[in-house]
Formats: structure tokens, sequence, C-alpha cells
């Protein structure tokens, strides 16, 4: 039996049309397309990522606010030379990590939170956290007035109103199961509370806020928590004359340094995290090696949690959809898709609003404003890269392709907002608030304006590589196999390869595992030859 194995070929438009199903929309390319924005996450390390047409960067969890890191400043309680406190704002406070070796969750024993603010007349009197605690308990503001809360329990009003813009000393003794006895300036009041405080939900210590939010807005120095009932004459309650450490000191922050971070008076190592890098950190999408490509130089995004996302400030409109044409497209590797939709690309900004999305392992666009869309465009669930692309021709339709292959065509005869929406940034990796995030990798996002030739998109795992002819063995039955990515390709027989119309497909379904597709046949005693052969779109 002799059998030859032919290199690629692309079916002709002619062929195709033998297979064309009836009443399917044609959508006719037009010449100019291009290229916005084009991510191939290949920087495998820090907080940005670029693309290179139209010089955009994206920030991994979120653009810097340089207004939301907390500074030093000379205006301190005792006003001394080298004395220095921290200005804080509605945005700007700062977060300690307790989760090695806890110190301050609570418990049956007496807790004595203490410090120095100077909160400003200029900021709304609503909740202000000056010290908290794993979501369990707090020392704060509530409309000016000195309270101590168990989050989910009681909120234990002082009766004491701090003067704003004026240095004072505050405290709280909570003592469970008895009370809280507050302090303002050496003048103190028991009020009776004896529930209980709700167990901690994290470890983190929040230092001039409340769970990552509610900052006080001014000034805070010489924050400290005692594992113990303070007496007002071991309180640090003279301004020029800070009093040592005790031994039942659990955290101390003087507060002293010209820059962050401040470090821990006491015995344990605790310094302090900027809130907004530990909040943008807890948003902010790992790299990962895994690629399409497989090449050590080659890197991803991968978004393991909800609410991960990488903002692309856009404020000269680089992305722009002239006339409503768009291609949108790029590699997924999804993991556990939530019930709801996955969204990958998000843009509300003037030159188009659209976003891009999964919906039960199905591609899903939406025109923001106008329509949501879903299709028929499956993604196989085995685990691997595939490349998805939407293709959509103003007044006309979208076309869904995954790994090359049309998967659905949808006609779409409503408009795409232009000029509409002002958002001066595009988010990658879920909406701007969070919402629908995508959880998998993703790589090579590419925006292009216009619409794409389907032969163009960028759905070969190595750009521009098309696999080389089908492997062979011959044991008592013939094997030929090839890569099931890119997909699309499908075998063909014949056993004069000289006429181009005598070949055929192989029918039946190819074996598939490990990323290879297998096909058997017996062996015969006739010349066999095979090919792969992709039907164009």
């Amino acid at each position: 039996m002799k059998i030859q194995l032919g290199s690629l070929a692309r079916k002709s438009a002619a062929m195709l049309a033998t297979g064309v199903v009836a009443g399917v929309l044609a959508l006719h390319p037009v010449s100019a397309q291009t290229t916005l924005a084009e991510f191939q996450f290949n920087e495998g390390t820090g907080k940005t990522t670029a693309s290179p047409t139209n010089t955009l960067v994206g920030y991994l969890g979120g653009v810097p606010n340089p207004n939301a890191i907390p500074v030093s400043t000379n205006d301190s309680p005792s006003g001394l030379t080298g004395d220095l406190a921290v200005a804080l704002s509605s945005s700007a406070f700062l977060v300690v990590d307790d989760a090695t070796s806890p110190l301050l969750a609570p418990g049956t024993t007496p807790l004595t939170i203490e410090g120095w603010i100077k909160h400003s007349s200029a900021a709304p009197l609503a909740n202000q956290g000056i010290l908290a605690y794993g979501g369990s308990y707090k020392l704060g503001l509530a409309s000016g007035q000195l309270v101590f809360t168990l989050f989910g329990v009681v909120d234990v009003f002082s009766g004491y109103f701090p003067a704003a813009d004026e240095w004072h000393h505050v405290a709280a003794v909570w003592e469970p199961g008895v009370g809280v006895t507050f302090y303002l300036d050496g003048a103190a009041a028991f009020i009776e509370e004896t529930r209980a405080a709700r167990p901690i939900s994290n470890n983190l210590l929040n230092l001039g806020a409340e769970r990552l939010g509610n900052a006080l807005e001014g000034s805070i120095d010489r924050l400290r928590v005692h594992g113990a009932a303070l007496t007002i004459e071991q309180l640090d309650t003279v301004a020029a004359e800070p009093k040592a450490i005790l031994p039942t000191t659990l955290v101390a922050y003087a507060f002293n340094e010209s820059v962050g971070p401040w470090q821990n008076s006491a015995p344990a190592v605790r310094p302090t995290i900027v809130g907004a890098t530990f909040l943008g950190e807890r948003i902010s999408p790992a790299w990962s090696p895994d690629s399409p490509t497989g090449s050590p130089t080659d890197s991803s995004l991968h978004f393991t949690t909800g609410g991960m996302r990488v903002v692309v400030p856009d404020p000269n409109t680089a992305i722009r959809f002239e006339e409503g044409h768009f291609t949108i497209q790029a590699w997924v590797k999804f993991g556990a898709q939530p019930d709801f939709r996955s969204v990958f690309f998000f843009n509300n900004g003037p030159g188009g609003a659209v976003s891009f999305s999964i919906a039960n392992r199905r591609l899903f666009v939406t025109t923001l404003g106008i329509v949501d869309q879903p299709t028929a465009a499956l993604i196989p669930d085995d685990g691997g890269w595939h490349h998805v692309a939407v293709i959509h021709e103003a007044g006309v339709g979208f076309r869904f392709y995954v790994d090359g292959i049309l998967g659905d065509t949808i006609a779409y005869t409503r408009s795409l907002l232009i000029d509409v929406r002002t958002a001066t940034e595009f988010v990658i990796g879920s909406e701007p608030s969070g919402g629908l995030p995508y959880v998998g990798k993703l790589d090579r996002l590419i925006i292009t304006s216009g619409l794409l030739d389907p032969k163009n998109l960028d759905f070969r795992p190595i750009p521009g590589i098309d696999p080389d002819a089908p492997s062979l063995s011959i044991r008592t039955v013939i094997e030929v196999s090839w890569p099931s990515l890119p997909a699309g390709y499908l075998l063909q027989t014949t056993a004069t390869p000289e006429l181009a119309a005598s070949w055929t497909f192989v029918t039946g379904t190819p074996t598939a595992a490990e990323g290879t597709f297998r096909f058997y046949a017996p062996v015969g005693d006739a010349a066999a030859f095979y090919r792969l052969i992709k039907p164009a779109n």
C-alpha cells in the first residue's frame, strides 16, 4: 500500500459554495482596518502592561491614585522637632497584615485602643475609622462622636465630640461582657455593654480607616493597642511626653518615619501597607508563564478571583470604531466560570461603547446601552487555550469565531453608541466596578477598527504558523495524526492526488486526546494520500 501525506491546503470560496446553508447572513468585509490596541501580555512582571499601538498602558488592579497615599507631616500633637504624624484623606489610609501569629483577635481579655487624632472640619461627618480590626471591632467617629463598634452587633456611643481641626487624645477600654470606658483628653465615661464581639473575618488592622474604607480625613499619631485595661495614668495622654510602650502593648505606631512603611514599636514586626496598594493587590491579575505558544519568553495574565482587572487610561480616545465597524479578538483559557457572564473587554468611552464576554462557554457581546447579544459560538471545555473573536459590520450584523472557525452569525442593524458615553479608560477582565469578572487566563487581546478578513485573525497559537502535514504511522492499522490547535482543519484522502476533484473528506470523527487528533484506517493494497484542509469562512 502506498501512502503519502500532503501539505496544508485552504479550500477556495468556490468549493465552499456547495456547503452554504440557506438563509445564512452574508457580511461583506471592508478594506480599511486599523489596529487600535494590541496587548501581548509578555511583560511577565510588574504592575503595568503596554500596547505599543497607540502607546496605551494598562495598570494591573487599577490606576495609581497619588491622593490615596498617606504622607508624613510635621503637624503633630507635640509640635516638637522630629515628632511627625501621618496625614490621611478619604482614600488614603494604612493597613497592617496580622495574619502571622495574630495579636489582635478579640477574646475574653480586655483591650485598650488609644491614639491621637486631628479630624478635618471640611470632611463630611459620616462614619470615619480611627483603628479597626478583622471586621470585628473598631474605634472611630460617627457624625463627629467618638464611638466603639462591635461590627454587626452594636455601636457604643460615648457622648464625646472631639472638636475638629485640633489634636485630641482618644481611647476606648473594652472589657468583654462588661462595657466600654471612653477617654477624651483625659475625661472618662463608662457605657455598659455586655454583648460579645463576632469572630474576625480577616486579620487586617486598619489604621485611620475601618474595613478598608471610611478613612479618617485628617491626621493620626501614636496609635496603640494594648492587651489589657489601661488606667488613665497609663494612657499616652500628654502630647509632649509620649509614654513608653508597656509589656501588654501589642502594637504601637509612633509614625516618626519621614516616609512609609511605618513600623510597629512593639516587638512584633508589623509594617504598614498603603491601603490603596493593598486594595490594588487584591484585584491585580497575576502573571503566568502559560501561553498559547508555549514559548518560555511568552506570558499571559491569570485572573484567579472575581474582580481582578486591568484599567487602561484612554483620555485621547485611541479606541474609536470608525463607522461602527470593529473586530475584537483574544486568546482565553478560562477556569471555573460563574453562572453569569464573564467580561474580558469593556469600553464605555466615546469611541464606541461595547463589551466582549463569555456566558456559559459561549461568546457574548454587548453594545452598551442597546443590546446584550448571546450566541451559539461554543468554546470547548477542554481546559486548553482557545482563540475567540467577534467581527461587527455596522448596520449588518456580527460574526463570532472560535479558533478561527465561524461559530455563529447574527443579524444586527441597530447602532453602536459613539460620542455618547464619556469614560476615559477601558477595562480588561471585568466591568469597571469589578462586576461580571472573567476567571481564567488571557492573552493577545487585539482591538481593531474595521473588519478583518477571518483568515487574518490571530487564531494560530504561534502567529502566522499553520500546522505541518499530518504525521503517519503504520502498524496493524494506518494512524494519521495532527494537532487539535489551530482548530478547524479537516482530513481529506484520495488515490489520485493529481486530480483536484478527487479529494474527499474522511468520514467519521477522529479520536481526540492530549491536544492531538488521530484517524485510524485499515491497511489495504491501494495507494492512499492524505492532507489537511481548512474550509474558508
